[in-house]
């Protein structure tokens, strides 16, 4: 069976869009309001997220553009956050964060993350990371296959498994809310109306239990 295929992707210019929509995820209301003032621009318009579930559904049926994140939201692991924004295959992706290494950088691009900023950035140092990211993404070939990262493959095959919750965050040693954020993209790319049909969305694109679990 053929993968899932996005919505088409319909490239930005002036004349598309009066002002264009970011996405911006952070859990510290003041870094997320100054984050978003810092952005409000005649050119775009920041729309500020605390919380990542709310984030993803909006990102979801967004126009491509640029995604802002910080990495430490609570519940959420590291990495696993943006993994699942890259894997939209829509969007590009920047970390904004104060807990950045070298080795943190490396695994984010191989993600796909199109930049990494250390807090405190600069507004011109955050908006020229923008103004890049967008003008990659917008001259970059259409992606019109859906792709799911590890998290979610593994979330995936519990679920076909009927397992709940808990029992994934047990079984993946990762926390519910994680799980959840995870369940709600999968419901996204699977089109799926309800958690219940969930499961059998799931096998028909072709994930079936772990035989381990």
């Amino acid at each position: 069976m053929s993968p899932p295929r996005l919505p088409p992707r319909v490239p930005f210019t002036s004349s598309t869009f009066e002002r264009r929509d970011l996405i911006v995820i952070d859990d510290e209301p003041s870094v997320l309001a100054a984050t978003v003032l810092c952005l409000d621009t005649p050119e775009w318009r920041p729309r500020g997220f605390a919380d990542p579930v709310e984030a993803l559904m909006f990102a979801s049926d967004a126009e491509p553009t640029c995604i802002i994140a910080d990495l430490k939201i609570p519940g959420i692991e590291d990495l696993d956050l943006v993994a699942a924004f890259c894997a939209l295959r829509r969007h590009g992706v920047i970390i904004l964060s104060a807990y950045v290494d070298v080795q943190m950088t490396v695994e984010a691009m191989r993600t796909g993350v199109d930049n990494v900023l250390v807090k405190p950035t600069s507004p011109e140092q955050l908006a020229d990371a923008v103004r890049k990211t967008l003008a990659a993404l917008d001259a970059a070939p259409v992606q019109d296959h859906l792709t799911f990262t590890r998290r979610e493959r593994q979330v995936a095959e519990l679920i076909v498994a009927g397992k709940r919750t808990k029992e994934i965050a047990l079984d993946l040693g990762i926390s519910p809310r994680t799980v959840e954020f995870f369940r709600a993209s999968l419901l996204r790319k699977t089109h799926s109306t309800s958690t219940a049909g969930l499961g059998a969305a799931l096998m028909r694109v072709g994930f079936y239990p772990d035989p381990r679990t």
